[in-house]
């Protein structure tokens, strides 16, 4: 049975570029199915071109559908997910990262 989570995206500019490909590298080491939901569109989470072509954006609002025998442990890693990047647009442009936690979970459903 599938387990679903809803996330805020905290990082600047969101999950673009190395941080998109990260969490993608992350869902492909497990067996899961993994499927955003970010408005009204819904993409794999394990397709770095699917990712980009949607551009989840920094305080986004996203559903993580996550199905498969590993589905919680997978859950677990992305919840905690941390990689270098930028707190803010004003960051970004001064080329100022830091380790910073990706996501916020906003719910359990």
């Amino acid at each position: 049975m599938a387990i679903t989570s809803i996330f805020e995206i905290l990082i600047y500019p969101g999950l673009h570029s190395r941080p998109g490909k990260e969490f993608v590298n992350i869902c492909m080491e497990y067996e899961s199915s993994v499927k955003i939901k970010m408005n009204d569109n819904e993409f794999d989470g394990k397709s770095f071109l699917s990712l980009i072509k949607n551009k989840p954006s920094q305080s986004e609002i996203i559903h993580l559908i996550i199905d498969g025998k590993d589905e919680h442990e997978l859950m677990e890693k992305l919840i905690n997910l941390k990689t270098m990047s930028h707190r803010s647009k004003e960051d970004f442009s001064s080329e100022n990262e830091e380790l910073l936690q990706v996501f916020r979970l906003v719910e359990n459903e």
